[in-house]
């Protein structure tokens, strides 16, 4: 199945944070980037500047050329995780309560 033009961006964009993934110290030069999801670079850098604004990636402070996921995104993947958390605890108690011996 195709993207529709219109979605390229956005699959694109999808595509430069999975390549993102695991070089959080380090980073990614715009060159390996573009490798990485098989785009050119001047389209590349119009999508990491795009996702720098909405705060996803940041440029590494000293060397500018290095580019990974902001902590922002990280932030995400937490809340995320607490939430699931909470929900298994719920579901814990739930469970204990429904299945405890009546004596």
């Amino acid at each position: 199945m195709s993207a529709a033009p219109a979605q390229a961006p956005v699959r694109r964009a999808f595509r430069i944070v999975f390549a993102l993934r695991g070089h959080s110290f380090e980073g990614l030069r715009l060159k390996q980037i573009a490798d990485a999801v098989q785009a050119p670079s001047p389209t590349v850098l119009r999508d990491l500047e795009v996702l720098l604004d909405e705060g996803l990636v940041e440029r590494i402070h000293g060397r500018e050329e290095q580019w990974r996921l902001s902590p922002r995104l990280v932030q995400v993947a937490v809340a995320h995780q607490t939430e699931m958390h909470q929900v298994q605890q719920r579901l814990d108690e739930f469970n204990n309560r429904y299945t405890r011996n009546p004596n």
